[in-house]
């Protein structure tokens, strides 16, 4: 048993040798040709090759024939495979876009003139292209990569392969690769030496989420978080709310440890372990992905506590004005019991020196109740809305001077285009979107609806819309579809929008499978005002910024709603 286990090290040893045999530039260059091949040619991306394995075989056999070697050797392998016949690409498309398409490099790559050439036709030339590798789904419009293969080994080379599995995804079917702050061609290059240096399983997860927070896109997440082992599986004994630079105590989860640290709800914190909340946040923010700087402050309640150290420092303000430098003992961490993230704090609201509960639960639909009547005005909670209820709220409330419509939470219910019968004059198209063209690898399709035809259009034809003051709320927790919902409030006359930026990521959210099995969400589809304007990391912005307090907070009122009465009451 020894001796095997011996000759087992070694032929995982010897295999890492030949890895890194290969210079870190070779590697650059076998990782977009092998992208582009996978994607392009027809017997690859039909499928019709294991793909994988001829690259772990590379990785094995060494760089002794060179790059030219190497590419000719993989044409020679694929052009033995026969494909299958493929006709035109059907899908609706309007016009493509190539911004984030770029085959340049190709020209570049030090191999001979006749292998340049193979490779320049397989992408401007291209037929016979399959999706078996990109679009295993029944729409037709979404990458898929369900396809992929999963390795149960764990070496150096299956990490590489899932550096240059995910770089080529995005490379070719990320809509928004051109909004990026940084060349996505870099990002290969500076992963290569990190990936190369993966050892275990805690060095790949750590590699995989900085890999992933490079998309800078708030719709990324890993599908089985590899948080817990990355930034560490203990937290703080209490939830919080990130105000500004700061963190306030809003609940407690161990009543003991937080007495044993004289800390109580309302408590300011303004340091961890000596260091500003910011700089803690810039410590530890690589590991996440966010489309703009609101979102990197929401994101913080995922990882600001995390550690694997029984305990952590903190210094800041009790609730009395005195100042405290204490020690934490942290506590297990249980994600999904601590705070509802996506939803509406648990707020109430001061208007005109009274107090009301707005947000009333109905135990017998298991939802919020969607309206709630304040003088000659109405608050709708956009998440708990049905389409089937709008006809009659939307008559009841016609003759209201405002109506003020909560996106902080979440609905994708596309009935709801119904609210725009009541507040536009005539049919307006309100976004078009982006799809990956297939046939095409990296090229996309602009299409004229963002959902589907059927939904291309909001409002009717109404020579009597309501003629009162309509108020938006939106804050960083204001994602995806509720952007969506954002744009068309945009078409309704004299809108105003209150409270801050919202998170800036638009589109389904689409996934790589990694060679664990696992998955990495970015955006798949583009979405766009009718103008080709974006929503993607620069959001909705308010007409009035508003953002709690450190007093709203610890008496839990809501200055977004308290702002949008008042900016009704002020028209005449």
């Amino acid at each position: 048993m020894k001796s095997l286990v011996l000759i087992s090290l070694f032929m995982a040893s010897a295999l890492s040798a030949q890895l890194t045999a290969f210079s870190d530039h070779e590697l650059y260059q076998m990782g977009k040709v092998w992208g582009v091949m996978k994607y392009y040619h027809p017997a690859i991306s039909q499928g019709k090759t294991d793909w994988d394995g001829v690259l772990l075989e590379s990785f094995k056999s060494g760089p002794k024939e060179g790059i030219d070697g190497l590419v000719k050797n993989w044409l020679s392998k694929a052009d033995q495979q026969k494909f299958d016949k493929i006709a035109g690409n059907n899908n609706e498309c309007d016009s493509i876009t190539l911004r984030n398409f770029d085959a340049s490099w190709i020209k570049k790559l030090k191999i001979s003139p006749e292998t340049k050439t193979r490779l320049l036709d397989l992408v401007n030339k291209p037929a016979d292209v399959g999706s078996f590798y990109s679009n295993t789904a029944e729409s037709g419009i979404y990458f898929s990569s369900a396809n992929e293969k999963v390795h149960e080994s764990f070496s150096k080379e299956v990490k590489m392969l899932d550096l240059f599995r995910v770089w080529n995804a995005i490379e070719y079917f990320y809509p928004y690769k051109y909004l990026l702050d940084h060349n996505w061609d870099n990002v290969l290059k500076k992963y290569i030496p990190l990936f190369k240096k993966i050892n275990n399983e805690k060095d790949y997860e750590s590699a995989v989420m900085q890999l992933a927070a490079e998309l800078q896109d708030t719709h990324v997440g890993i599908e089985k978080t590899y948080q817990y082992d990355v930034v560490g599986k203990l937290s703080s004994p209490f939830t919080f709310q990130m105000i500004e630079d700061t963190v306030l105590i809003t609940g407690l989860k161990d009543e003991a440890k937080m007495k044993k640290a004289n800390l109580e709800v309302g408590d300011l914190i303004t340091k961890i372990n000596g260091k500003s909340i910011l700089k803690n946040i810039q410590e530890k923010s690589k590991y996440f992905a966010f489309s703009n700087p609101s979102v990197e402050l929401r994101e913080a309640y995922s990882y600001l506590f995390s550690g694997d150290e029984e305990t952590f420092a903190v210094e800041g303000i009790h609730k009395n004005g005195e100042k405290f430098r204490t020690t934490v003992e942290r506590t297990k961490r249980i994600f999904d019991e601590e705070w509802d993230k996506d939803g509406i704090p648990d707020l109430h609201l001061v208007y005109k020196g009274k107090t009301y509960n707005y947000l009333t639960y109905n135990e017998k639909e298991s939802r919020l109740n969607p309206s709630f009547a304040i003088d000659d005005k109405v608050y709708f909670e956009f998440a708990s809305l049905k389409g089937s209820e709008i006809p009659a709220l939307m008559e009841q409330y016609k003759n209201t001077k405002g109506m003020v419509f909560d996106l902080r939470g979440y609905n994708d219910n596309g009935s709801l285009l119904k609210v725009f019968d009541y507040l536009l004059s005539k049919p307006v198209v309100y976004g078009i979107k982006t799809q990956p063209n297939f046939s095409q690898p990296g090229k996309f399709c602009f299409v004229d609806n963002i959902v589907n035809k059927e939904y291309k259009f909001a409002g009717k034809d109404n020579p009597d819309p309501y003629k009162g003051q309509v108020v938006v709320l939106m804050n960083e927790h204001t994602q995806s579809a509720e952007e969506m919902w954002g744009m068309v409030f945009k078409k309704v006359p004299h809108v105003i929008f209150v409270g801050s930026q919202t998170s800036g990521a638009d589109g389904n959210k689409t996934s790589i499978k990694l060679t664990d099995g696992n998955k990495i969400i970015f955006s798949g589809l583009g979405i766009y005002y009718p103008d080709g304007g974006e929503t993607q990391r620069i959001g909705i912005k308010p007409d009035i910024v508003v953002r709690p307090t450190v007093e709203s907070t610890r008496n839990k009122e809501d200055l977004l709603l308290l702002k949008a009465l008042e900016v009704i009451d002020g028209k005449k």
